[in-house]
């Protein structure tokens, strides 16, 4: 299948500082923000039932050629099973989480 989103994952053995050099020396991280009450992935608000379940952690590679910033995009439980699915379900959830980046409304 071919990637429906601009998302790239680290290649297999490489850590973020091997792609992104500004990470090197990065000890410690700083929340700024409040997250969002949306799952990233289907759009739903989290309640007591829809938990926070995992964050994908984005890093856009080009403010991060400046200073070492990062996003995480809260999941709920039944995305993040999606994207540990792998193969097609995986991609389908970046695709969405693309679009929820790109502030696209979410598709029924």
């Amino acid at each position: 299948m071919t990637a429906a989103h601009k998302l790239v994952e680290l290649p297999a053995g490489k850590t973020l500082a091997d792609v992104l050099p500004v990470f090197k020396r990065v000890e410690d991280e700083c929340h700024i923000g409040a997250p969002t009450p949306d799952c990233a992935g289907c759009r739903k608000p989290f309640t007591a039932v829809r938990k926070r379940r995992k964050a994908l952690r984005l890093y856009p590679i080009g403010v991060c050629q400046l200073a070492p910033v990062g996003y995480a995009y809260s999941l709920c439980g039944r995305c993040w099973r999606q994207y540990q699915a792998g193969g097609d379900q995986k991609q389908a959830l970046l695709a969405a989480i693309d679009a929820f980046i790109d502030g696209e409304e979410a598709r029924q």
